[in-house]
């Protein structure tokens, strides 16, 4: 019983390090922005993405 408590409790630690690992890169990288590369916004293409769910929905 408590070996199975401290493996849920080590990947839980694990899992939350690594994601404020991850939000602090990504901070960082807003912050310390490379002024030779163009500013790239993540978006997602509306258009390409319904017509693959139409593809999709007709097989």
């Amino acid at each position: 019983m408590e070996i199975s408590l401290l493996l849920i409790a080590a990947l839980l630690y694990l899992g939350l390090a690594l994601g404020f690992i991850l939000v602090v890169d990504n901070l960082v990288g807003l912050v310390f922005r490379d002024p030779r590369s163009p500013l790239q916004l993540p978006s997602f293409d509306i258009g390409r993405a319904f017509a693959a769910s139409q593809k999709l929905y007709r097989k």
